[in-house]
């Protein structure tokens, strides 16, 4: 049983290193406390961003964050759809100590496709999406990280440390079907 747990905690210290795999498991434990008890479910919205000034206190919800990252994904042209997951979950990074994550919200359709990681100042955007056939996915998705970042910016002072996108699929248009003639027809 002690070699287990030896070789377990080896395993784990060669991921992430002894001083890694410590933060690792902060971040974890810091994300989790930071949750409600409740257990969340696709509706739950958790956390949000407070904002201290002189003039006083702004607080804005992480879906609110969401929303706005996803409408700023659907301005830009190529974009089909939004997927149906968003990429969060395989791409919490460092950052996930100071933050806490949504999925989904009160208006899942609002949000499609987008998770966000939202921290004091400064928040990270996963994006999954399908793209129309033809465009160019580098330009589109350069696109896609600027106008996020910049709606960010000015609708809610958070800078975006970074916007990742996941291209889940893409969109081929029916092709028309050429019109029968008379031959045919008879």
């Amino acid at each position: 049983m002690v070699l287990k747990n030896d070789a377990r905690s080896s395993a784990k210290a060669g991921r992430y290193g002894e001083q890694g795999q410590r933060a690792h498991d902060a971040r974890r434990e810091t994300v989790t406390e930071s949750r409600s008890s409740q257990p969340a479910d696709r509706g739950t919205i958790i956390g949000a961003t407070t904002i201290d000034t002189d003039g006083g206190k702004t607080v804005i919800d992480n879906i609110v964050v969401a929303k706005i990252a996803a409408a700023a994904c659907q301005e830009v042209g190529g974009i089909h759809d939004m997927g149906t997951t968003g990429v969060g979950g395989a791409m919490v990074g460092a950052f996930g100590a100071m933050t806490g994550a949504v999925t989904g919200g009160s208006d899942q359709q609002s949000t499609k496709g987008v998770t966000v990681e939202v921290g004091e100042r400064e928040a990270i955007v996963n994006v999954n999406l399908i793209v129309d056939y033809g465009a160019r996915i580098p330009q589109l998705v350069e696109a896609l990280r600027k106008n996020v970042s910049d709606r960010l910016l000015t609708l809610t002072g958070l800078t975006v440390r970074a916007v990742n996108v996941e291209v889940s699929d893409v969109y081929f248009p029916p092709q028309p079907q050429p019109a029968a003639t008379q031959s045919q027809l008879e």
